[in-house]
């Protein structure tokens, strides 16, 4: 099997395997990352449901809160009684005594009409300055009772919490920075806003101040995450209602990109390679090509200068002359074939010729050894056209496109060779009416191992190519092909 004929095969069925390989990596990195998004929306909706613990935690703590204060107001109440009991001409002052000393968490300072401190409880304060500095601290908490006795007798109870109320207080104030360290101020997880609604007050966030300034402020944030992804509502009690919004974590976000950016990388650097290692094997064909045909010329050198000698004994002899000059010709051809291989991969030298007359020249020796039935035409526009060529070379393009044309016509047919000058370049069309080639394999014609012959090795064309672009700076192409023939077309510089 030919592997090298059917490298196109490969190349398509090389590039089906990378996209498959592509699209399941695509494919599983998707799945992977749908996985994450919903173990995201799941962390959001338990966050959410944390938070509403959270909120229902804290309304039932400040209502503990209130009630706890209102019961410490009634014990300040039931020492103002007990102490204008004490006031009182009674037998028994037990009861009302039992009420003032039981007193030994609330701290409270008792005053006459104009503030002045009277007495205090539950106080280790002396200094009068420092009294006065409470009184003015304690009715900002609670407001002071008032208590009036005979004779417009005014006096004022200012207190305030039981040291116990304002433990349990911290001890709250704790566990709620305790669980905000917990959830909300967690940045590994997904970034979330909880919004109270209606009023769009913001009740929650793990985002910092900075992030969401670069966001353009809540409500541009806010209308950018539910574009993302729906909003979770929650339902903080009968009438308060509020909503998360959530976006992907940076986490998710690399992971959908991380194929993309691995298979670019992938690519670059296979491009990279395939370029590495395409100029290598250039190198490499070149020189093979030049030392196959240098050792070509090598060999054909001995048996070439033996044949001259033995043309040159044979008429001395008295050979008929006729056969000997034919003989003078194919030896001078075998020469000419040697001058070529020896030129390959050697500073090639260009001189100043006229370019209808090397085209002539070049086809003449074929043009009688082929079959009678080929019509050769030539058309050229201007028979003065000039342009620097290395002849050898040169005939030798010429001779391997004239012999592809004739074995496609399969002996019978017209040849064509038409030259025309568009500015400053020279462009011969040699024309065929033979079978053409397809087109899946034009893009390869002229690559070495391409033929549609049954014997060949398929290196004509690829000669062709490499003399007219790297020995005389031109191009070659198909210009056109069908199944009524071929169109080859040289480019050269003219003079």
């Amino acid at each position: 099997m030919n592997l090298y004929s059917k490298k196109q095969t490969w190349k398509l069925a090389l590039v089906a395997l990378a996209l498959l390989i592509v699209g399941a990596i695509l494919w599983y990195s998707s799945s992977i990352a749908h996985k994450v998004q919903k173990e995201e929306r799941q962390k959001v909706k338990l966050w959410s449901e944390a938070i509403r613990k959270k909120a229902a935690l804290i309304h039932v703590t400040n209502e503990a809160f209130k009630e706890l204060a209102e019961q410490e107001r009634k014990k300040v109440k039931l020492w103002v009684k007990a102490t204008k009991e004490m006031q009182k001409d009674l037998k028994d002052y037990s009861f009302a005594l039992s009420i003032i000393q039981n007193n030994k968490s609330i701290p409270l300072i008792l005053t006459d009409k104009n503030n002045k401190p009277i007495t205090k409880a539950n106080l280790e304060v002396e200094n009068e300055d420092s009294l006065f500095v409470l009184i003015n601290k304690w009715k900002k908490e609670n407001l002071p009772i008032e208590i009036t006795f005979s004779g417009n007798n005014l006096q004022r109870i200012y207190y305030t919490n039981s040291k116990k109320y304002f433990e349990l207080q911290d001890r709250r104030n704790e566990l709620i920075e305790a669980f905000n360290n917990d959830l909300v101020k967690n940045t590994a997880m997904v970034p979330v806003v909880f919004i109270k609604e209606p009023s769009e007050e913001m009740i929650a966030t793990n985002l910092k101040e900075v992030d969401i300034d670069k966001e353009g402020g809540i409500k541009k944030l806010v209308q950018k995450m539910s574009l993302e992804n729906k909003p979770i509502k929650v339902k903080l009690s009968e009438k308060n209602l509020g909503k998360v919004y959530f976006q992907e974590s940076l986490t998710l976000k690399q992971l959908r990109y991380f194929p993309v950016v691995m298979l670019v990388a992938i690519g670059v650097f296979l491009i990279v390679a395939y370029f590495l290692f395409s100029t290598f094997r250039r190198a490499e064909q070149n020189q093979v090509w030049v030392g196959m045909a240098k050792e070509t010329a090598h060999q054909l050198g001995t048996p070439l200068s033996s044949l001259m000698a033995w043309v040159e004994l044979l008429r001395m002899q008295g050979v008929e002359e006729t056969s000997l000059q034919e003989m003078d010709k194919d030896i001078r051809r075998l020469v000419t074939v040697s001058d070529r291989f020896s030129k390959i991969g050697s500073e090639t030298k260009l001189i100043e010729v006229n370019f209808y007359e090397s085209v002539q020249q070049s086809v003449a020796y074929l043009q009688t050894r082929v079959s009678k039935k080929i019509s050769f035409n030539f058309e050229c526009e201007d028979k003065r056209i000039r342009s620097n060529l290395n002849l050898p070379l040169f005939e030798w393009v010429i001779e391997n496109l004239t012999k592809n044309a004739v074995d496609a016509m399969g002996g019978v047919g017209v040849l064509k060779y038409k030259i025309k000058k568009e500015g400053k370049t020279i462009v011969l069309d040699i024309s065929d009416t033979g079978k053409g080639i397809t087109s899946s394999k034009l893009k390869t014609v002229f690559e070495p191992g391409f033929t549609t012959k049954k014997r060949g090795w398929g290196l004509g064309l690829s000669l062709a190519k490499r003399i007219i672009e790297e020995h005389h700076n031109g191009k070659i192409s198909v210009l056109k092909s069908s199944d009524k023939g071929t169109t080859f077309r040289i480019e050269l510089k003219s003079i």
